[in-house]
């Protein structure tokens, strides 16, 4: 299977650094949409397809908000608007992840596991952003 390694542009990160808390981002994020899509397939009932595609919705867009903050240099606006965005579709899936599991179409263990693969997503997700706000503009003095 072929992955996908969002574009990071040479002039997208200040620093090595940058890019790798970016990549860090993507990978962890990546592994947490992956196993939510796979999670997805077993549930059931019309209730379990409604929650599944809910799941796979706010993953996916999760997913493809952090590749297209890929495409901004590091601290421009449009990369913060697509990590915040990122951000809320990841906090919504989990929402939708735990009425499946209070819902009994999710087993505990299988939620936990997920649980821990968003919590590292959201950590990762979160230094970002904070990279991101802090590689932003600069105000400008006066020459």
């Amino acid at each position: 299977m072929d992955t996908v390694t969002p574009r990071i542009p040479a002039r997208a990160a200040a620093s090595p650094e940058g890019a790798e808390i970016r990549l860090r981002a993507f990978k962890a994020t990546d592994a947490f949409v992956v196993e939510a899509f796979r999670l997805t397939a077993a549930l059931e009932g019309s209730a379990g397809r409604d929650l599944a595609r809910e799941i796979r919705e706010a993953a996916a867009r999760c997913g493809g908000a952090l590749v297209a903050a890929s495409a901004s240099s590091a601290g421009e606006s449009s990369e913060r608007r697509c990590m915040a965005i990122a951000h809320e579709r990841l906090s919504e899936g989990r929402y939708y992840l735990y009425l499946a599991r209070r819902l009994g179409l999710i087993d505990v263990a299988r939620y936990r596991a997920l649980m821990t693969r968003h919590d590292a997503a959201t950590r990762e997700l979160d230094h970002a952003l904070r990279a991101a706000v802090a590689a932003g503009p600069r105000s400008r003095e006066p020459a």
